[in-house]
């Protein structure tokens, strides 16, 4: 596991919610030439479906945070994972104890089953679903209409993957305060995050004061992740000089 990587998806990567988490998960397995996990491997560690891991990779080459060069197709019943590399600043290519097999090949049972690795993803999900509460209890104090809390939440995590939570605050207090609005006719806050209506209050001129409350909110978060971060212990090695819970040699002896 490479803690310097980790740490650099920590203080640098502009991903949020189950995006960050599917680069923290490369992240664990990057060494000095990439990173080999499966779309499988991925989806288990950060408790998803693989297709909704394919399209936080994605996004997440599209906005230059990750790197993937694709391998060849199967061959002779040998699957191939894709390559990755993480490109934050702060990323080295110092080896990191990535662990693979023979073929090239991350083995996914080492970086799943450990107690150690699953307790640190278990804890890195916890704290990114916190952010994510705590950004969409803000939106739904702030909405004017509070029914379907769920659906909004649901649609609240989505939309993070289309516009900065500023924006959609923004957007949120400009709608509110509209004075054109009909409160028999507010649409719900599902609704109002599904169709993109925080880009109608692009212009509103209260934007400025609420983009700085919401940029403080996120960097105060961003802070104490770091700190958690930085007092976190790497874990032990073995005479491998590889993490105890991805030496097979060590597991299986």
């Amino acid at each position: 596991m490479s803690i310097e990587i980790m740490n650099a998806v920590w203080r640098e990567s502009q991903a949020d919610g189950r995006a960050r988490l599917v680069l923290l998960a490369i992240a664990d397995h990057q060494g000095e030439i990439g990173a080999w996990p499966s779309i499988a491997t991925l989806a288990r560690m950060v408790n998803s479906s693989e297709r909704s891991v394919q399209r936080d990779i994605q996004y997440l080459q599209k906005i230059g945070e990750l790197q993937v060069e694709v391998q060849s197709a199967p061959s002779g019943g040998q699957y191939k994972s894709n390559l990755y590399w993480v490109t934050l600043p702060g990323v080295t290519n110092r080896a990191s104890g990535v662990t693979k097999n023979a073929s090239g090949v991350t083995d996914s049972a080492s970086g799943v089953t450990a107690g150690g690795v699953l307790t640190l993803n278990r804890n890195l999900k916890r704290n990114i679903n916190a952010q994510e509460q705590d950004l969409f209890n803000e939106f739904w104090n702030a909405y004017p209409r509070k029914v379907d809390k769920a659906k909004a939440f649901k649609a609240f995590r989505s939309a993070l993957h289309r516009a900065s939570f500023e924006d959609i605050l923004a957007g949120v207090i400009a709608y509110r305060n509209d004075p054109k609005r009909n409160p028999d006719f507010t649409k719900y806050p599902a609704s109002w995050l599904n169709a993109d209506a925080w880009e109608n209050a692009s212009n509103a001129p209260e934007k400025p004061v609420w983009r700085e409350k919401a940029l403080e909110h996120t960097k105060e978060f961003l802070a104490a992740q770091e700190a958690i971060s930085a007092q976190s212990v790497p874990p032990p090695r073995c005479i491998h000089d590889l993490t105890i819970a991805r030496c097979k040699i060590c597991l299986k002896g």
